[in-house]
């Protein structure tokens, strides 16, 4: 193939390579192994969770080893805010950068974050030096596909989960992302995307399917995320420490009278394309280890007109009036932000905040997503490979 001839013409350079076990299954092997026999691969930076998803979200890589002969190990994510951006040093000598690595399809997933944090480095290292190494995206495809979800993240909200004017579903592959940042930020690096085919299949299915990160175990996790992760900024649980993370969520408290009406108001959203299981369940650690919680599995019934980003914020809305004593936005350190609270950091908007504490009717949020989404679908149309 074209690309693969053109990659065997980079043979030996010196490389570092953003990764980890998402990119597998070319020549049955991890592309990190496969990349060792064609560059000279230097550096491997790690992301969020570790080389093979083995740490839980916000727990620092710092820890971490890998024996892979002389090559040097970055950790991007460490116990301080600084960690997340890559060393001048570890970035100077090389030719070339690559960037193999799943994304799920939703802004917050630090993952395509990280990348940009090595594409500004790059470009600051340009205007410093004249010179940077090549940026080279090998893409995969979006496991939710080309539909879009949200509005634009505020500047004043920009964080490690969320860079500006991002939508929180924004319908790209990586290489399609990491180009429009290249591109709307005019960072000015040389940026060259692998098609989708060459090193990844164009369908991801589920027989295929590699979690990216411990909390992504399923494809089908992907279609809830864009909206259930904002109950990460909140006392609900959102199903870590169950075997459907995202899909299931409550809390103890989601009980009585109360409860009953919320089973009630959720039948009228967006009524035939999803499906609400009520449950038990008993998460096994983080938010309410070992205590049983009253709470939902989320069943997606039509995932190309299923809004998850309106369903959670409609379910949200919902629970905050109804458990005004009990429900919470969560206060305190995330994602290295303690000056903002998570759920802020996560919606990114705020007409959206304005909404969750009742400001805006139902039909003026479902206008409002649909203008910015229109608008976004515009903008992202150079950049959708």
């Amino acid at each position: 193939m074209k690309f693969l001839k053109n990659i065997q013409k980079l043979s030996g350079c010196q490389a570092g390579i953003l990764t980890n076990q998402s990119a597998f299954g070319y020549l049955g092997k991890y592309h990190f192994q496969t990349y060792s026999e064609i560059f000279n691969l230097k550096t491997i930076f790690l992301p969020e969770h570790g080389l093979f998803a083995e740490l839980q979200d916000q727990v620092s890589g710092d820890e971490l080893s890998y024996l892979f002969g002389d090559m040097q190990i970055v950790n991007l994510y460490g116990k301080e805010e600084s960690s997340l951006v890559p060393p001048k040093e570890s970035l100077k000598n090389l030719d070339v950068v690559i960037i193999d690595i799943k994304d799920v399809g939703s802004r917050y997933y630090t993952f395509l974050t990280t990348a940009y944090y090595i594409l500004e480095e790059l470009s600051k290292l340009k205007k410093e030096t004249g010179k940077s190494p090549v940026f080279l995206v090998i893409d995969s495809p979006n496991p939710i596909g080309t539909k879009v979800e949200g509005s634009p993240l505020q500047e004043t909200y920009q964080s490690f989960v969320g860079v500006k004017s991002v939508l929180h579903r924004h319908g790209l592959t990586p290489g399609g992302l990491l180009t429009y940042y290249n591109e709307t930020f005019h960072l000015n690096v040389d940026v060259v995307v692998v098609p989708v085919g060459v090193f990844h299949p164009t369908k991801v299915t589920s027989f295929e399917w590699v979690p990216p990160s411990p909390n992504i175990p399923t494809q089908n996790t992907c279609y809830v995320y864009p909206g259930m992760c904002l109950l990460e900024g909140t006392n609900l649980s959102e199903g870590r420490g169950t075997t459907k993370p995202f899909e299931t969520f409550g809390a103890p408290y989601l009980m009585g009278k109360e409860k009953l009406e919320l089973d009630k108001r959720m039948l009228s959203h967006q009524k035939g394309k999803f499906l609400l299981r009520n449950l038990r369940f008993l998460p096994t650690f983080h938010k309410y280890a070992g205590i049983i919680c009253e709470g939902y599995q989320l069943m997606v019934l039509k995932p190309k007109q299923f809004h998850s980003l309106y369903f959670t914020l409609y379910f949200l809305k919902q629970v905050n009036g109804l458990f005004p004593d009990q429900f919470e936005f969560l206060k305190g350190v995330y994602e290295f932000r303690s000056d903002r609270p998570a759920i802020e950091l996560l919606t990114g908007d705020s007409y959206l905040l304005e909404y969750l504490y009742g400001k805006h009717s139902d039909s003026d949020l479902e206008r409002y997503l649909e203008e910015n989404e229109t608008i976004w679908n515009k903008a992202i149309k150079p950049f959708r490979y």
